[in-house]
Formats: structure tokens, sequence, C-alpha cells
């Protein structure tokens, strides 16, 4: 069940800040069923990819995780990036939360954030949003 407690560390380091931040941010996970919210909703769709479960020291495997946190940060067309970087701070601020001294590892799976990317700017194709990116690269281990 560690991955499963990997993925549940940074959705809720995530979440609080978010919450923390601006509780109108309606927080989306890729593993969760969900409808594209309207064009005047600020929202993030959080996915988490693992690419590689296992470390190779000397001797047997052991539980090693690593992968790619990618945030996409929509925020309602005409209002500026203000409001998309403010939202994308506290996206940053919620995943490197796990570095802190004193986080608290409620699951168990000691996770580390790497290198924070972004906020990358887009245009959503049909200007319904305003898009910014964020990316992150972390480990964790069981």
């Amino acid at each position: 069940m560690a991955l499963v407690h990997a993925r549940a560390a940074f959705e809720a380091a995530i979440k609080t800040a978010l919450n923390n931040a601006d509780n109108t941010v309606s927080v989306i996970f890729d593993n969760m069923p969900f409808t594209t919210p309207g064009k005047t909703t600020k929202y993030v769709i959080i996915s988490i990819n693992f690419n590689n479960s296992t470390e190779q020291p000397q001797g047997a495997a052991s539980d090693f995780y690593s992968g790619t946190i990618r945030c996409g940060i929509f925020t309602p067309p005409n209002t500026g990036s203000a409001v998309s970087a403010a939202i994308a701070e506290a996206v940053i601020d919620g995943i490197i939360s796990v570095n802190a001294s004193g986080y608290t590892d409620t699951y168990n799976c000691k996770p580390r954030a790497g290198q924070v990317t972004g906020p990358t700017n887009i245009t959503t194709e049909n200007n319904s949003h305003f898009l910014s990116v964020v990316g992150c690269t972390f480990t964790a281990n069981a």
C-alpha cells in the first residue's frame, strides 16, 4: 500500500495548502471522476505519476518510489495572471511542505519533493480558462 500512501501524502499536502490559501478553488485528483467546472470556476487538476517503484541496492530490491506531480491550474479568462499566480504559489507551498523539518509523516512513506517547475502559462484552446502548469519530481519510500 506504499504507492497509495505516497500519493495520499502529496494529495493531502497540496489540498491543505490550497484550502488555506483560497477555499473557493476546487481540487480535482487524477484518480477520481469529475465534471469540468464552469467558465467562472477556479480549479486545479492534480496528476501524480510514478516513474520508478523499486530501488536496486546491493542485494534485494527495496520499495522506493519516484515520480512526477503535474498540476493544471484553471482560472476564469480575462482575470489576469495574478489569480493564477496566487493559486500556483499555494500549490508549490503544498508540494514543498513535505520537506519541512516539522512535517508529520502520517502516511509513513517519507515523501520528499524535488525540483519544482513553473508556473508556465498557457491559454486554453477555446479561451474558456487561463491555464498555468506547475510540475515537480518526488520520491517516497516505505
